[in-house]
């Protein structure tokens, strides 16, 4: 099917798109036709590891969202236990384990999970009237819908979407969109008078998409075929293109300063000139990218 549609006809997030679609599709069809109990949670559980977009980082996220549950779960009933010793605990449990689920949003996907569900089974726990029962229910139901959204992740990830290579589409289409997005920031540093409003918009721009390959770098060193797609080459791209950016930044805030020579104006021009034309040959592409013009540019001579 995807082969049918070619590269040339769709482009990344297109392609992915429809791959999400498929898996949702099967999801809802396999919760439907399992009946079993609070099917709907393998749905929820699909939608959590699919947060992103991302196709690099997919079986990360499915494998540190399965450990983050099981550890979780089993935290959680400790918790529920603990709260029932003693049900003034819960004013402290409770509070901390939504505090850690949120505060540690940025650290390894396993560690929000674990305390996501430790507030899940606390919560269920909390309305049991003391008894066992209910929160036995939950850790099973719990388990067995995030086993099998771990199998239908794996099973589309691994054996299906793995032979189409979208990261290295990926790869290739944020490449491209970073090095225009890097040219409109030279054609403004080339203008005799450069408009604010149009440079903090190239700014943003830039920035959003090195911050999408700045995370597929950090999250490719905990997958084999992401970190394998990835290369030294892209890892090369990326760490030149953050550090021009940076100078590019330091040479406008530099020029447009009263006094633009203490901040080491100069150094910083010949630099990123330096840099520009690492970044041209590493990226083997017919593209002009020098200062070469403008007020930015004669203020060097």
């Amino acid at each position: 099917m995807f082969d049918a549609l070619s590269y040339n006809r769709l482009s990344y997030r297109a392609i992915r798109g429809l791959q999400i679609c498929i898996v949702f599709s099967f999801t809802i069809f396999l919760q439907e036709w399992l009946r079993m109990p609070h099917a709907g949670w393998i749905g929820f559980s699909v939608m959590m590891i699919y947060v992103g977009f991302d196709h690099g980082t997919t079986l990360f996220r499915t494998f540190h969202r399965f450990w983050g549950m099981i550890l979780g779960l089993i935290s959680g009933f400790l918790l529920w236990f603990l709260g029932h010793v003693d049900f003034r605990l819960l004013i402290l449990i409770i509070p901390l384990t939504i505090f850690f689920a949120y505060f540690l949003v940025g650290h390894a996907y396993s560690v929000p999970t674990m305390f996501t569900v430790n507030t899940a089974v606390i919560g269920t726990g909390y309305f049991s009237t003391g008894l066992t029962t209910t929160v036995n229910s939950f850790i099973y139901d719990y388990t067995a819908a995030t086993i099998v959204a771990l199998a239908i992740c794996v099973f589309f990830e691994y054996f299906i979407f793995r032979r189409y290579g979208l990261m290295q589409r990926f790869i290739s289409d944020t490449q491209l969109q970073i090095i225009q997005q890097l040219k409109i920031l030279l054609e403004l540093l080339n203008r005799e008078s450069i408009s604010k409003v149009a440079w903090f918009n190239a700014c943003i721009g830039l920035s959003q998409l090195l911050g999408e390959v700045n995370n597929l770098v950090r999250n490719s060193e905990f997958e084999y075929s992401a970190h394998k797609a990835v290369g030294n080459e892209f890892n090369q791209f990326v760490t030149l293109t953050n550090q021009i950016f940076v100078n590019l930044k330091a040479l406008y805030s530099a020029y447009y300063s009263p006094r633009y020579h203490k901040h080491d104006y100069n150094q910083v021009f010949n630099q990123v000139q330096i840099q520009l034309q690492q970044l041209e040959s590493l990226i083997n592409l017919s593209v002009d990218l020098t200062i070469k013009s403008g007020a930015i540019y004669n203020a060097n001579k």
